[in-house]
């Protein structure tokens, strides 16, 4: 199996069973978005040591900065371009697990769309996951 094919086997047993999510309040949304934008701002960088240093202990455990690395340039290309990015509505469970949508939006107006998973691990937000929602089209439709 592949580094990718690993990760997104992690991020599917990681949130397997999905908490009751609730529109968050806003002290938790700005927090969730400032990490995510972070990492985000991280990654178009190419700076993965400190995109590595928001990953939840999960995904460190499974995953060294080596090939933490690989698996973001192999497995999740749209988050390194410098194309737009929106986020969406920030959901919690208020337990400490929190999601939000990232949609990138390519030159030619294609949208990939991310759906990241957060967790509080001593008081501060760590990214536990990114899946893979939904991906452009490919050809002419």
């Amino acid at each position: 199996m592949t580094v990718v094919g690993l990760g997104l086997l992690a991020g599917l047993f990681v949130h397997a069973a999905e908490p009751e999510m609730r529109l968050s309040p806003k002290k938790v949304r700005d927090e969730v978005r400032a990490v995510v934008e972070a990492q985000l701002a991280a990654l178009r960088a190419g700076d993965f040591a400190t995109a590595y240093d928001f990953a939840a202990r999960g995904i460190k455990r499974q995953f060294d900065a080596r090939l933490f690395a690989a698996m973001i340039r192999r497995g999740y290309p749209a988050l390194l371009k410098p194309d737009p990015t929106d986020l969406g509505v920030v959901r919690d469970d208020g337990a400490g697990t929190a999601q939000v949508s990232v949609i990138t939006t390519d030159h030619q107006k294609r949208s990939t769309i991310y759906r990241y998973w957060l967790v509080k691990e001593d008081d501060v937000w760590r990214i536990s996951g990114v899946m893979l929602e939904q991906r452009p089209p490919r050809g002419d439709i």
